[in-house]
Protein backbone atom coordinates (compact mmCIF):
# COMPACT_ATOMS: atom_id res chain seq x y z
CA UNK A 1 0.00 0.00 0.00
CA UNK A 2 1.62 3.60 -0.99
CA UNK A 3 0.30 6.31 1.74
CA UNK A 4 -1.05 9.64 2.11
CA UNK A 5 2.75 10.56 3.13
CA UNK A 6 4.16 8.74 -0.30
CA UNK A 7 5.50 5.76 1.51
CA UNK A 8 5.04 2.28 1.25
CA UNK A 9 4.03 -0.74 3.80
CA UNK A 10 3.97 -4.10 2.94
CA UNK A 11 2.71 -7.53 4.76
CA UNK A 12 2.58 -11.03 4.53
CA UNK A 13 5.35 -13.39 3.11
CA UNK A 14 9.04 -12.53 3.02
CA UNK A 15 11.71 -15.27 2.97
CA UNK A 16 12.98 -13.35 -0.30
CA UNK A 17 12.60 -9.38 1.36
CA UNK A 18 9.38 -9.06 -0.86
CA UNK A 19 8.45 -6.63 2.09
CA UNK A 20 10.70 -4.04 1.46
CA UNK A 21 11.79 -3.77 5.18
CA UNK A 22 15.21 -4.85 5.29
CA UNK A 23 14.31 -8.75 6.93
CA UNK A 24 13.19 -11.65 5.47
CA UNK A 25 10.46 -12.46 8.31
CA UNK A 26 6.98 -12.69 7.22
CA UNK A 27 4.88 -10.16 9.19
CA UNK A 28 1.23 -10.95 9.43
CA UNK A 29 1.02 -6.37 9.76
CA UNK A 30 1.92 -3.85 7.35
CA UNK A 31 5.48 -3.61 8.22
CA UNK A 32 7.23 -0.05 6.45
CA UNK A 33 9.23 -0.17 3.30
CA UNK A 34 13.11 0.98 3.66
CA UNK A 35 14.58 4.22 2.53
CA UNK A 36 12.29 5.15 -0.16
CA UNK A 37 9.67 7.92 -0.20
CA UNK A 38 7.97 9.81 -2.88
CA UNK A 39 5.88 7.05 -4.01
CA UNK A 40 3.30 7.36 -7.09
CA UNK A 41 2.27 3.99 -7.05
CA UNK A 42 3.20 0.27 -6.45
CA UNK A 43 2.98 -3.26 -8.06
CA UNK A 44 3.36 -6.94 -6.65
CA UNK A 45 4.64 -10.10 -8.62
CA UNK A 46 4.71 -13.42 -6.77
CA UNK A 47 8.01 -12.28 -5.02
CA UNK A 48 8.61 -9.06 -5.40
CA UNK A 49 7.56 -5.82 -5.62
CA UNK A 50 8.46 -2.39 -7.71
CA UNK A 51 7.72 1.19 -7.15
CA UNK A 52 7.38 3.83 -9.27
CA UNK A 53 8.61 7.13 -7.80
CA UNK A 54 7.72 11.07 -8.62
CA UNK A 55 11.16 11.59 -10.38
CA UNK A 56 10.13 8.85 -12.84
CA UNK A 57 12.44 6.14 -11.39
CA UNK A 58 11.49 2.90 -10.62
CA UNK A 59 12.89 0.93 -7.54
CA UNK A 60 12.80 -2.98 -6.80
CA UNK A 61 13.27 -5.45 -4.05
CA UNK A 62 12.50 -9.64 -3.37
CA UNK A 63 12.99 -12.11 -5.07
CA UNK A 64 16.06 -11.72 -7.88
CA UNK A 65 16.31 -14.74 -9.19
CA UNK A 66 15.70 -14.31 -13.01
CA UNK A 67 17.01 -10.71 -12.61
CA UNK A 68 13.49 -9.46 -11.99
CA UNK A 69 14.52 -5.83 -10.11
CA UNK A 70 16.42 -4.73 -12.94
CA UNK A 71 19.69 -3.44 -11.39
CA UNK A 72 22.16 -5.60 -13.56
CA UNK A 73 21.95 -8.52 -10.71
CA UNK A 74 20.42 -11.81 -9.76
CA UNK A 75 21.08 -11.45 -6.23
CA UNK A 76 17.51 -11.25 -3.51
CA UNK A 77 17.56 -7.95 -1.92
CA UNK A 78 15.49 -7.14 1.12
CA UNK A 79 15.33 -3.60 0.61
CA UNK A 80 14.52 -0.94 -2.99
CA UNK A 81 17.53 -1.68 -5.32
CA UNK A 82 17.49 1.03 -8.09
CA UNK A 83 16.54 -0.30 -11.42
CA UNK A 84 18.98 0.47 -14.02
CA UNK A 85 18.48 3.77 -16.86
CA UNK A 86 14.97 3.76 -16.11
CA UNK A 87 14.01 7.88 -15.35
CA UNK A 88 10.91 8.60 -16.83
CA UNK A 89 8.47 5.85 -16.04
CA UNK A 90 5.19 6.70 -16.03
CA UNK A 91 3.34 3.21 -14.86
CA UNK A 92 4.85 -0.04 -13.60
CA UNK A 93 4.03 -3.40 -13.24
CA UNK A 94 5.65 -6.38 -11.47
CA UNK A 95 4.95 -9.97 -13.08
CA UNK A 96 5.59 -13.44 -11.97
CA UNK A 97 9.64 -13.05 -12.11
CA UNK A 98 9.66 -9.84 -14.79
CA UNK A 99 8.80 -6.36 -14.29
CA UNK A 100 7.49 -4.13 -16.80
CA UNK A 101 7.54 0.23 -17.17
CA UNK A 102 6.13 2.51 -19.75
CA UNK A 103 8.00 5.49 -20.33
CA UNK A 104 6.80 8.81 -20.49
CA UNK A 105 7.33 8.46 -24.21
CA UNK A 106 5.02 6.04 -25.26
CA UNK A 107 7.62 2.99 -25.47
CA UNK A 108 8.05 0.34 -22.74
CA UNK A 109 10.70 -1.53 -21.03
CA UNK A 110 10.47 -5.01 -19.41
CA UNK A 111 13.40 -7.06 -17.62
CA UNK A 112 13.67 -10.21 -15.47
CA UNK A 113 12.43 -13.75 -17.09
CA UNK A 114 11.94 -14.05 -20.48
CA UNK A 115 11.21 -18.05 -21.53
CA UNK A 116 8.40 -17.34 -23.19
CA UNK A 117 9.57 -13.86 -24.69
CA UNK A 118 7.53 -11.88 -21.94
CA UNK A 119 9.84 -9.14 -22.46
CA UNK A 120 8.97 -8.53 -25.66
CA UNK A 121 12.50 -7.26 -27.19
CA UNK A 122 12.18 -10.13 -29.89
CA UNK A 123 14.98 -12.83 -28.08
CA UNK A 124 14.53 -15.00 -25.26
CA UNK A 125 17.62 -15.27 -23.63
CA UNK A 126 16.48 -12.91 -20.02
CA UNK A 127 17.81 -9.71 -18.74
CA UNK A 128 18.49 -8.31 -15.38
CA UNK A 129 18.29 -5.07 -16.94
CA UNK A 130 15.64 -3.21 -18.39
CA UNK A 131 15.23 -3.89 -22.69
CA UNK A 132 12.68 -2.19 -25.23
CA UNK A 133 9.80 -3.63 -25.87
CA UNK A 134 9.91 -4.05 -30.11
CA UNK A 135 7.49 -2.30 -32.02
CA UNK A 136 5.64 -0.95 -29.11
CA UNK A 137 4.60 3.08 -28.99
CA UNK A 138 2.35 5.09 -27.76
CA UNK A 139 1.73 2.81 -24.16
CA UNK A 140 -0.17 4.63 -21.37
CA UNK A 141 -0.49 1.17 -19.00
CA UNK A 142 1.23 -2.07 -18.88
CA UNK A 143 0.32 -5.48 -16.99
CA UNK A 144 2.18 -8.01 -16.49
CA UNK A 145 1.24 -11.12 -16.14
CA UNK A 146 1.28 -12.37 -11.77
CA UNK A 147 2.03 -16.38 -11.76
CA UNK A 148 1.94 -16.17 -15.67
CA UNK A 149 4.73 -15.74 -18.54
CA UNK A 150 2.95 -13.14 -20.75
CA UNK A 151 2.69 -9.02 -20.89
CA UNK A 152 0.03 -7.02 -22.15
CA UNK A 153 -0.14 -3.13 -23.04
CA UNK A 154 -3.18 -1.13 -23.10
CA UNK A 155 -2.17 1.88 -26.06
CA UNK A 156 -3.53 5.58 -26.13
CA UNK A 157 -6.28 4.61 -29.11
CA UNK A 158 -7.83 2.26 -26.74
CA UNK A 159 -6.58 -0.52 -28.43
CA UNK A 160 -4.33 -3.60 -26.49
CA UNK A 161 -1.30 -5.79 -27.60
CA UNK A 162 0.17 -8.60 -25.58
CA UNK A 163 3.06 -10.74 -26.36
CA UNK A 164 4.68 -13.85 -24.36
CA UNK A 165 3.31 -17.16 -23.61
CA UNK A 166 -0.13 -17.83 -25.27
CA UNK A 167 -0.45 -21.47 -24.94
CA UNK A 168 -4.14 -20.62 -23.68
CA UNK A 169 -4.55 -17.87 -25.84
CA UNK A 170 -3.82 -15.07 -23.59
CA UNK A 171 -2.55 -12.93 -26.23
CA UNK A 172 -5.96 -12.80 -27.39
CA UNK A 173 -5.17 -12.65 -31.27
CA UNK A 174 -6.98 -15.51 -32.26
CA UNK A 175 -3.48 -18.35 -32.26
CA UNK A 176 -2.08 -20.45 -29.67
CA UNK A 177 1.13 -19.60 -30.08
CA UNK A 178 3.50 -17.68 -28.38
CA UNK A 179 5.23 -14.08 -29.37
CA UNK A 180 8.00 -12.44 -28.39
CA UNK A 181 7.04 -9.43 -29.93
CA UNK A 182 3.72 -7.70 -28.96
CA UNK A 183 0.33 -8.73 -30.94
CA UNK A 184 -2.87 -7.11 -31.24
CA UNK A 185 -5.92 -8.79 -29.24
CA UNK A 186 -8.96 -9.04 -31.80
CA UNK A 187 -11.59 -7.09 -31.49
CA UNK A 188 -10.49 -4.29 -29.01
CA UNK A 189 -10.68 -0.54 -29.42
CA UNK A 190 -11.77 0.96 -26.68
CA UNK A 191 -10.26 -0.50 -23.79
CA UNK A 192 -9.67 2.01 -20.82
CA UNK A 193 -7.87 -0.49 -18.37
CA UNK A 194 -6.21 -4.15 -18.72
CA UNK A 195 -4.97 -6.91 -16.63
CA UNK A 196 -3.02 -9.88 -17.41
CA UNK A 197 -3.13 -12.87 -15.20
CA UNK A 198 -1.65 -16.13 -15.01
CA UNK A 199 -2.99 -17.34 -18.03
CA UNK A 200 -5.67 -15.30 -19.25
CA UNK A 201 -6.26 -11.58 -19.74
CA UNK A 202 -9.10 -9.30 -19.53
CA UNK A 203 -10.01 -5.43 -20.44
CA UNK A 204 -12.48 -3.04 -19.67
CA UNK A 205 -13.72 -1.07 -22.23
CA UNK A 206 -15.08 2.64 -22.38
Amino acid sequence: AVNIDNTARCWGYNVYGQLGNGTITNSSTPVTVSGISEIVSISTGSFHSCALLTDGTVRCWGDNFFGQLGNGATTSSSTPVPVSGISTAVAISAGGNHTCAVLSDGAARCWGFNYHGQLGNSVYPGSSTPVTVSGLSNAVAVSAGVGGDHTCARLANGTVQCWGDNSGGQLGNGTTLNSSTPVSVSDISTAVAISAGGGHSCAILA
